[in-house]
């Protein structure tokens, strides 16, 4: 009888250990994904900030390489965005601003500006074509010299969680023309 008591009653609910690791899963569950979520969003962030710095350089590196060049040429220069900003599509929420700043005589001056590569509405932080041109250093831009000023803006919206609120990110790179004292482009409006 008092085996029979031993083997039924002394294995009481309170003390039974089985299944604890299915309820520290359980309550562990949600931290994980949630650590795993924000690592893909923060990672996506850093990544489209590296982007955005690259494909800044690189629209100012081609446009400062030449002399002169037609809108043409600049729309396949914004064409060839795509594949720098990959997998980051600018479409409708990004767009790049390249614009020539030159001074010939007192102030620099924006001589010409063109937009492409995607349709977000943004005025250039350097200035719109014909006005004076807004630099961090006034003094980058000598007597008969240009600079070449390529803009990146993207608005940036979370995939999961707004751990990283919503917001419009913006880079810039400067570049001096490398063959002329400024790169003269044709038909540009």
């Amino acid at each position: 009888m008092i085996d029979f008591i031993d083997k039924h009653f002394t294995r009481l609910p309170l003390r039974d250990n089985r299944g604890g690791a299915m309820i520290e899963f359980g309550f562990a569950m949600p931290l994980l994904i949630l650590l795993m979520m924000g690592g893909i969003e923060l990672g996506r962030y850093v990544l489209l900030h590296a982007k955005l710095d690259r494909t800044a350089m690189t629209v100012s590196d081609l446009v400062a390489r030449v002399t002169s060049l037609t809108t043409e040429e600049l729309d396949t220069i914004f064409s060839a965005t795509n594949l720098v900003m990959a997998p980051f599509a600018l479409d409708d929420r990004g767009v790049v601003i390249v614009s020539s700043v030159t001074q010939v005589s007192g102030t620099p001056t924006v001589t010409w500006q063109r937009k492409g590569a995607g349709t977000l509405t943004v005025t250039s932080e350097v200035g719109a074509q014909g006005d004076n041109a807004v630099l961090s250093d006034p003094g980058m831009v000598t007597a008969n010299d240009g600079l070449i000023v390529g803009e990146t803006y993207f608005d940036y919206s979370p995939w999961f969680i707004d751990l990283i609120p919503s917001t419009r990110l913006h880079h810039v790179a400067v570049y001096r023309p490398r063959l002329n004292g400024a790169v003269v482009c044709t038909n540009c409006p």
